[in-house]
């Protein structure tokens, strides 16, 4: 069994959390006041229009962006309310399809943060998740988390989900359940349905778009979704989120109180637990693994690419065994990495090419084991003939990768920049075109330290011909402020 710890850093501009399995960083949680999540986050919205062809509304929720609405994220109840037609509708019958008026309000839920230029993901399928269960809004069933395996536990979780649910509500039985009481569990609904009715009773009267339920903040969410009994400990260097923490297991979980620590060393907690060094890596795109191979990750809004390589990887002398031993090896480090960078939407992963039919099908047994224990939904589409697995990871926040940078000022975000040599022809070019405009003055060229010193070591005779053409005097200076592969030509 894994050692799980949860190790919590407190500053006045974030709060990172990050989560060890035998002191391997592998999930890490910030939050910042200026990139606040809004999944969980419940709206009286109001609507704007629906796109047929998109089979979705766009939803104002009061924020820069609309919320997209998908129409099958509408439960049936609510479809016959916001369905135009007269005709009444058989109680298992969904209409074809939907018309909603612009200007009514309807409850939504966010399920992914805004994302480039997308807007924030919403839905009608109203939950509140506690610590031991998620509160249905509007649905019936009784739902068990998937990581609960053991056949009794379940039925018996069921049975209990059953007794303890309310007239016209569902419930889910969360993995933290399993070793709860019946009782707190009972008690868990109760405080969460009086909790919604109390947000509910303050907004009646309120025109959307208007905020009706509100997620906490990261920290205590974390605490609420995976500071669970596999956690061997939480440490925390902030005394305030500690007696927070504290406060909060109190009302929830007061065994679990023993678990949380508090940390008062002079050394910064992040380098004591090595995390700050594991995390200098967390946005290369090139990561290497223990035998000498490495993957190549690329983030693109569609999808994400991610290549496997043997590099300087010699274990294994026949080909066949050392491509295997290499993929299974970038397999794991790739698992690391999705839950690690938080990476969503469409993944393909260029795995080295394999003849037999066996491995590849390890390979993919391998892969199904390493991703249990992400919190994140999978579908996998299989390995290909061309040694290519497909799948999609589930996406509800902004990657890690994305909140720690943001694109490049030199190469806007494509990863590379305009070679020097390419810049010398955009120079040569500009005097081409306006050097008849200022013939005989005095000419100031101004590029980059770094262009400067590449003109000058090799096309100084580049710029004197330039001047002697045009009679003038033209020298060349370095400016910081200025980037690779642009320049700025002054008359002094």
């Amino acid at each position: 069994m894994r050692r799980k710890d949860i190790v919590v850093n407190v500053s006045n501009t974030e709060t990172r959390i990050a989560v060890l399995e035998d002191n391997s960083l592998v999930e890490l949680y910030l939050e910042r006041s200026e990139q606040t999540s809004l999944v969980g986050h419940i709206y009286k919205a109001k609507v704007l229009n629906v796109i047929s062809g998109l089979k979705a509304a766009f939803v104002d929720i009061g924020i820069d962006k609309n919320g997209c609405l998908p129409l099958n994220e509408i439960p049936f109840e609510e479809f016959s309310d916001l369905f135009e037609s007269e005709i009444e509708l058989e109680h298992e019958q969904r209409p074809s399809e939907i018309k909603l008026k612009p200007n009514q309000e309807i409850f939504v839920q966010v399920t992914k943060d805004a994302y480039g230029i997308k807007g924030p993901r919403v839905t009608s399928f109203l939950s509140i998740p506690g610590r031991y269960v998620v509160l249905l809004i509007n649905a019936k069933n009784v739902g068990i988390s998937r990581k609960i395996r053991q056949r009794r536990e379940r039925e018996m979780l069921f049975r209990i989900g059953k007794q303890i649910r309310r007239e016209g509500m569902g419930l889910i039985i969360r993995t933290a359940a399993a070793r709860a009481k019946s009782e707190e569990l009972k008690r868990e609904v109760t405080f969460l349905k009086q909790e919604w009715q109390k947000n509910l009773d303050k907004v009646q009267k309120q025109t959307a778009p208007v905020l009706i339920y509100q997620e906490p903040n990261t920290l205590i969410k974390a605490v609420r979704d995976i500071f669970n009994y596999e956690i061997r400990n939480l440490i925390i260097d902030s005394d305030t989120e500690y007696k927070e923490i504290i406060s909060y297991l109190g009302k929830t979980s007061p065994r679990m109180r023993s678990r949380v620590k508090l940390y008062t060393d002079p050394r910064p907690i992040f380098q004591k637990y090595d995390i700050e060094e594991q995390l200098k890596n967390i946005l290369e795109r090139k990561v290497w693994l223990p035998s000498g191979g490495y993957i190549v990750i690329d983030q693109t809004e569609a999808l994400v690419a991610i290549d496997v390589n043997t590099g300087k990887s010699s274990k294994e002398k026949h080909a066949e065994r050392l491509a295997l031993s290499t993929n299974l090896e970038a397999l794991r480090e790739i698992a690391r990495q999705l839950r690690l960078r938080d990476i969503g939407g469409l993944v393909v992963v260029d795995l080295i090419d394999l003849e037999r039919k066996e491995n590849i099908h390890r390979m993919l047994r391998e892969f199904k084991s390493l991703i249990r224990d992400d919190r994140a939904r999978y579908r996998i589409g299989g390995i290909s003939e061309f040694g290519l697995l497909a799948f999609t990871r589930e996406r509800s926040r902004t990657s890690v990768t994305h909140a720690l940078s943001e694109p490049c000022a030199v190469c806007k975000g494509r990863g590379r920049t305009i070679s020097r040599s390419s810049a010398i022809g955009y120079i040569e070019r500009w005097f081409t075109n306006n050097g008849k405009t200022i013939k005989g003055k005095m000419v100031e060229l101004q590029t980059s330290p770094r262009l400067a010193d590449f003109i000058s070591l090799y096309h100084a005779d580049t710029l004197a011909m330039i001047a002697k053409e045009y009679s003038l005097i033209l020298r060349i200076k370095g400016d910081y402020a200025i980037t690779d592969g642009d320049f700025k030509v002054m008359v002094v």
